[in-house]
């Protein structure tokens, strides 16, 4: 427990000095999701997550029980997509950076 608390720590303090990481993470998370590695996209979340606003906070933003959060995240979890999205749009808020969607054809 110790060792992964101080990882968190060491997380938010990468992404604090280098702002454009929380970017990166939150479009792996969507693209992830998009191409169907839900665990890599729950993963990349988690990080997020833990990485800035924390479970607690979390909780509140959507009215979910940060438990409930934590199992939707975990390696086995299974959120609904009302549950992503409105995770999704806390850490938006949250850290106030955007998605923005893309299209390209496979051939690019």
């Amino acid at each position: 427990m110790a060792g992964e608390r101080k990882a968190i720590e060491q997380m938010r303090l990468s992404l604090r000095e280098q702002p454009r990481g929380f970017e990166l993470l939150l479009a792996q998370a969507v693209n992830a999701c998009l191409e169907g590695d839900t665990r890599r996209s729950r993963s990349a979340l988690r990080l997020l997550v833990n990485a800035t606003i924390g479970f607690d906070a979390l909780s509140m933003l959507v009215g979910r029980p940060a438990k409930s959060l934590h199992r939707m995240l975990s390696e086995d979890g299974n959120p609904t997509l009302e549950n992503f999205a409105a995770i999704l749009a806390a850490i938006q808020h949250e850290t106030r950076v955007r998605l923005a969607v893309s299209v390209r054809s496979a051939e690019q």
